[in-house]
């Protein structure tokens, strides 16, 4: 049953990741890695579904343990179908950039900062398993696996800022990969809550 510092987490969430979108977001600009780029776009989704993290958990808390479950489960629901949105766009700008390639600038510093915010995203993935043992929720539990999902995307976007640096046009390819595999994470959530909403079976 959640509880209200459950809101407070989501809250938490929510700052950390904004945080995180607008540092990669200066990165991916000066740079021009359409990597770090994206990975900042999906930053700002992983904001936007800590803020609908927060309203499931608000009304959870006013509801019956059943209609509570069908809350968090429409939350889920909702957070993975922005996830998706996110995955899909890098996908379309993978595909631009492989088309149309563009040259990158980098930097050692950037490079340190993107590493730093993986480690960042790391202790955010350990609080939210944390959380979710002391209150178990389909929220909590999409929150930390998109967490550690995110620290493989950041590597790849990292990487492909690397390897842009060896005059190998690859930023682009890492973008698609790192967008399927965004998006089919998110729609097997998307299918899995679309089942329990309907059937109320997991």
């Amino acid at each position: 049953m959640l509880k209200k510092p459950a809101i407070w987490a989501g809250i938490t969430g929510c700052a950390v990741n904004f945080v995180l979108f607008l540092i990669k977001l200066y990165i991916g600009i000066a740079s021009n890695a359409l990597a770090i780029y994206c990975d900042s776009i999906n930053n700002l989704g992983d904001t936007l579904a800590c803020v609908i993290a927060i309203a499931g958990i608000a009304l959870s808390l006013k509801l019956n343990s059943k209609a509570s479950d069908r809350a968090q489960s429409l939350a889920d629901f909702v957070i993975s179908i922005f996830i998706t949105v996110c995955g899909l766009y890098f996908i379309f700008n993978g595909v631009d950039r492989i088309l149309y390639p563009l040259p990158i600038s980098y930097s050692a510093r950037y490079t340190i900062i993107i590493v730093a915010t993986i480690f960042v995203k790391i202790f955010l993935g350990v609080f939210f398993y944390f959380i979710n043992k002391k209150m178990p929720s389909p929220i909590f539990r999409a929150l930390l696996l998109d967490s550690f999902l995110d620290c493989f995307i950041t590597l790849f976007a990292i990487m492909g800022m690397l390897l842009n640096n060896l005059n190998l046009t690859v930023d682009g390819f890492f973008a698609v990969i790192c967008g399927i595999a965004i998006t089919v994470s998110a729609i097997k959530n998307i299918i899995k809550e679309s089942k329990f909403l309907i059937t109320d079976k997991r």
